[in-house]
């Protein structure tokens, strides 16, 4: 019996060139957000406008200006259960 596939020996994509496509990809999809000041960014946050990618990127680079709630990344504590529990409960 003989195999009749053929092996393509080389990917259409290197793995380092996949790459280089992700990270412009990302860069593309974080422009907007670098183009906004730090009150704009804390307003867009705040109307729930920022995808997580852009939440986690703006809290790596610029962490002293994301407001903190409970010690934490405020985008972070307002999807946790305790707070949307009232105060004092």
């Amino acid at each position: 019996m003989t195999d009749n596939r053929t092996c393509d020996p080389e990917p259409q994509t290197t793995f380092t060139e996949a790459l280089a496509q992700a990270e412009e990809a990302r860069k593309g999809r974080l422009r907007s957000l670098w183009k906004m000041n730090g009150v704009q960014r804390v307003a867009a946050m705040r109307r729930g406008e920022l995808t997580l990618e852009q939440l986690a990127a703006w809290s790596a680079r610029y962490p002293n200006e994301v407001p903190l709630l409970d010690g934490e990344f405020e985008w972070i504590t307002v999807r946790t259960p305790e707070a949307c529990e009232p105060a004092g409960a």
